[in-house]
């Protein structure tokens, strides 16, 4: 909790209230530095344990042998079973903060072959449930949640100042908890760009849908990975970009029509 002032028209006062959290969080494998995330001190471990799974350093959580975070000195030690290369050509991607990425080539992303089908309301409701769920967005804003749903409930749900780690404590947390990701939907409160598309396609998940926008790329990117991307998502509405796993009502053409 911080006290900060609070200014409406000439009114000032001084009130107190959360300020959204944020720390570098420096990841080790095998004893070796590998980077330092910028991130919202909840779910590290699920956040260390994505971005590993996102970056293909790890290919399930049996290559764990066992992670220890400590957010005090903003350190997470991963010790695999077996030795890694990590890879060190690193990526600016736009996320916030200024996230970074070593995996960004679409080709190294099979196309999703996917038969699930949903209906824009159970889009929307989910959406809602997310944000009924963000329980540090009510607290303080600026901050983005994530969730990994079905058309029924939500999964899981993490929030993180980076809309992309909130993406990547989503996978974390997925692989803890023993959940497939694949052929579900993932919700994102912010926009939705290319490395966030990617994410999705190494999930499995045929379904991205954001409160806000799609980048033109991770449209491009969804039509090459058949994954259907849907941007403002509203309770009575939403865009569909690309893709046809949301069932389109009569009198609602596809994209293109």
């Amino acid at each position: 909790m911080r006290s900060y002032l609070r200014v409406r028209a000439d009114h000032v006062e001084e009130v107190t209230g959360e300020v959204v959290r944020e720390q570098p969080l420096t990841v080790y494998v095998n004893g070796d530095r590998f980077l330092t995330l910028l991130c919202s001190p909840m779910k590290l471990e699920a956040l260390v344990v994505g971005y590993l799974w996102m970056e293909k350093v790890i290919q399930a959580l049996d290559d764990v042998a066992g992670v220890s975070v400590s957010p005090v000195d903003g350190r997470a030690d991963v010790t695999l079973r077996g030795p890694v290369e990590l890879p060190t050509e690193r990526i600016l991607t736009s996320g916030c903060g200024g996230g970074i990425t070593f995996r960004i080539d679409h080709r190294l992303f099979p196309r999703l072959h996917s038969g699930v089908r949903v209906q824009p309301r159970d889009v929307s409701q989910r959406m809602k449930e997310l944000f009924a769920a963000a329980v540090h967005y009510k607290e303080s804003r600026g901050i983005h949640g994530a969730a990994l749903a079905d058309e029924r409930r939500l999964l899981v749900v993490a929030e993180d100042v980076g809309r992309h780690n909130a993406v990547d404590k989503v996978k974390g947390e997925a692989l803890l908890r023993g959940i497939p990701t694949e052929d579900r939907i993932l919700l994102s409160t912010g926009r939705v760009s290319s490395e966030m598309l990617l994410k999705a396609a190494r999930m499995g998940v045929p379904v991205v849908a954001s409160r806000t926008s799609p980048t033109e790329m991770a449209v491009a990117l969804a039509e090459q990975l058949n994954v259907t991307i849907c941007g403002y998502v509203r309770p009575d509405s939403l865009n569909v970009y690309a893709g046809s796993a949301v069932a389109l009502t009569a009198g609602i053409g596809a994209p293109g029509e």
